[in-house]
């Protein structure tokens, strides 16, 4: 199923919004993922995740559009994700993103039971005691809630 998020120039109230459609919303993790670790720099300094729907980018750095085209970005994605220019602040027009089903914010400091898209009765497990390896095994009768959350350096700034 498609995803769609909002994307706005940072500085300005009136151009440069987008809406994002992705193949779905694995693909738009991933994305995000090409765009936050990219080795060009301005796009990682330029788009910023606000929540799974909401961007930001600063054009005059990088406009996150061009990821899809930028060697070194996120050109692996570009026949499975299109941005489509908004209407601008005058109101000519409305686009709205239709309303998603239910999902989760997998980057939000929530706590998740993982478990298998193949295979859904296998959740990850990691057993507190006796675990002197630390590891995480699969299992059908034992599951843990895991934290998701962005490391310090890569959150958006207040």
């Amino acid at each position: 199923m498609v995803f769609y998020a909002y994307v706005k120039y940072v500085t300005d109230n009136s151009g440069y919004r987008y809406v994002i459609t992705f193949a779905s919303r694995e693909v738009a993790d991933e994305w995000w993922r090409a765009v936050s670790t990219s080795t060009v720099t301005s796009f990682v300094t330029s788009v910023q995740r606000v929540n799974a729907q909401f961007y930001t980018h600063n054009v005059g750095v990088a406009n996150a559009a061009d990821s899809l085209t930028t060697t070194g970005v996120a050109t692996q994605f570009l026949g499975k994700v299109f941005f489509t220019w908004l209407n601008d602040l005058g109101g000519r027009g409305l686009s709205i993103i239709p309303p998603l089903e239910h999902f989760a914010d997998h980057i939000s400091g929530n706590s998740f039971f993982i478990r298998s898209k193949v295979a859904p009765y296998d959740y990850w497990y990691y057993p507190t005691s006796s675990n002197t390896t630390n590891a995480v095994y699969v299992s059908r009768t034992e599951r843990t809630r895991f934290t998701v959350s962005l490391t310090a350096a890569l959150q958006a700034p207040s």
